[in-house]
């Protein structure tokens, strides 16, 4: 019997434990760098709203598929940013693409 209780009690734990590490969600923000500050970037996306990104030591940053350094990241630049978090609005990006310029249209 305790042997049971034992066993109930660890896939319960292991359960819960399974559920809060898959709370988070992948996000694939396009837009245009409006803001770096520090470890945070602001990208407003096609639809025109702002969204800002945190960024850490583990973010890759590459431009033509070759890895740069935080501070290329310039105003005005066009990016592809693969991010995890609760909300697209509380991520953190993994991986930053510098792409050539967006246009309008999509064309």
């Amino acid at each position: 019997m305790m042997r049971a209780v034992t066993v109930w009690a660890i896939v319960m734990i292991l359960l819960v434990g399974a559920t809060s590490v898959g709370a988070h969600d992948d996000f694939r923000i396009i837009g245009t760098l409006m803001k770096h500050e520090n470890s945070t970037i602001e990208v407003k996306n096609k639809a025109g709203k702002t969204i800002s990104i945190r960024l850490d030591k583990q973010t890759a940053i590459s431009r033509d598929k070759k890895k740069v350094a935080a501070s290329e990241l310039r105003v005005g630049q066009s990016l592809v940013v693969d991010a995890y978090g609760d909300t697209e609005d509380d991520s953190l990006a993994l991986e930053i693409r510098i792409v050539p310029p967006i246009r309008a249209g999509g064309a």
